[in-house]
């Protein structure tokens, strides 16, 4: 299953994209290096609290936008990627309950 880390990296970049930047110009905006944000986006990189003030500044969203995590803010393409995440991290138990769950909602 995505960590914490994972999840706001995808959240950021879903906003960067939302917002037409690439990269090199949020790190630039964020006084970030271009690294360390491909790093963040990643989930492999731990943003101080003045990277995400920062990030959320240059993203023109509250701090309290940046962290919200909730999947129907996430892109088509983040959302599979979880999914396919938790199903493959799932036990044999918990895959055959899921697969139950996407039938049902399939009919």
């Amino acid at each position: 299953m995505p960590n914490i880390h994972e999840i706001l990296g995808k959240r950021i970049q879903a906003l960067r994209k939302k917002a037409e930047l690439t990269q090199l110009q949020l790190a630039e905006m964020a006084n970030l290096s271009l690294k360390h944000l491909g790093e963040i986006e990643r989930g492999r990189g731990n943003p101080t609290l003045e990277s995400l003030h920062n990030l959320s500044m240059a993203l023109d969203v509250s701090l309290m936008k940046l962290f919200d995590l909730e999947i129907d803010v996430l892109t088509t393409e983040v959302i599979e990627e979880l999914a396919i995440g938790i199903i493959q991290s799932a036990s044999p138990s918990d895959k055959s309950k899921i697969l139950k769950i996407l039938v049902a909602l399939s009919e």
